[in-house]
């Protein structure tokens, strides 16, 4: 991770993805550095910071920060589960800090998997950020495993309810393939007939994102795109596409969501029914 000072603070700045223009910087006033080391695939630094609260990074790219994570796991969770009648069965694929795996378990679900391919993520997570899982990972329904995820969901078919791909940005482990068609058609097998699916594919303008969410439409006879800004992630825009190859989300009432948000006693920081609908609006110029 960079470091630079600017005026008497020590600032951590972001680094760039791959083929990203560089025409943006950000950066994080740095109050204290929590942690610092490398796993068998990246390197990973937890900062306490002036503004944002205690941050996450990997390879030296922000994953998540505690001032405003809710916004990030609410919308990449709740969007997929409240269009899903009676979702029992979820895969969170990647998501190793639990904050995913926290929100899931919001639902009347009956198991949630968290499959992490770093180990490292999740011990130092539950260490340093315990308010992301909170007590996710002790829950009977949640079931963790170290594994790549791409090999884990090839054993399943016509199972998972939901799948829920909580993956670092596309540099980083696994994520490059992610995205892959090949990837998204084993994630279609891996869902019951009424199943869906949904991820983040990092800022709405990425070329990354827009590539993304193509083969998604591609693989999925449904899709539906919804943003929020998170200002851990200040470019931009975050995205979080759902798909479905049943399910035709735009037949989904604010009053049939409403009920389902009511009877599941959820309570969210960010999201809302009427959230649900309001992140989904795009200009007409949007493409």
């Amino acid at each position: 991770m960079k470091k630079v000072s600017i005026s008497g603070k020590t600032f951590a700045l972001e680094g760039f993805l791959p083929g990203e223009k560089k025409a943006f910087l950000a950066g994080f006033a740095i109050k204290k550095i929590v942690y610092t080391g490398k796993s068998k695939y990246q390197t990973m630094d937890i900062l306490d910071t002036e503004e944002y609260g205690r941050m996450f990074f990997l390879d030296g790219l922000v994953q998540l920060a505690t001032k405003n994570e809710a916004v990030y796991h609410e919308m990449l969770v709740h969007p997929a589960m409240m269009h899903h009648s009676n979702p029992k069965k979820v895969l969170i694929i990647g998501g190793g800090d639990g904050g995913a795996l926290r929100e899931v378990l919001k639902h009347p679900v009956s198991e949630a998997f968290l499959v992490e391919i770093d180990s490292e993520v999740i011990r130092i997570a539950v260490k340093y950020l315990p308010t992301l899982s909170r007590s996710a990972f002790g829950d009977k329904r949640s079931k963790i495993v170290v594994q790549d995820g791409i090999e884990f969901i090839t054993m399943y078919k016509n199972y998972f309810d939901c799948i829920i791909l909580d993956s670092n940005d596309p540099d980083g482990v696994m994520a490059g393939t992610l995205f892959e068609e090949k990837f998204l058609r084993s994630v279609k097998n891996a869902l019951t007939k009424d199943g869906i699916f949904s991820a983040q594919t990092g800022y709405i303008s990425d070329t990354f994102g827009i590539t993304a969410r193509a083969v998604m439409k591609k693989v999925f006879n449904f899709f539906q795109l919804h943003r929020a800004f998170v200002g851990s992630f200040p470019r931009d825009e975050h995205s979080f596409p759902i798909a479905s190859l049943k399910i035709d989300f735009t037949k989904t009432t604010e009053k049939v969501l409403k009920k389902r948000y009511k009877e599941r006693k959820i309570s969210t920081a960010y999201y809302s029914p009427a959230m649900h609908f309001a992140s989904g609006i795009f200009p007409p110029s949007f493409t």
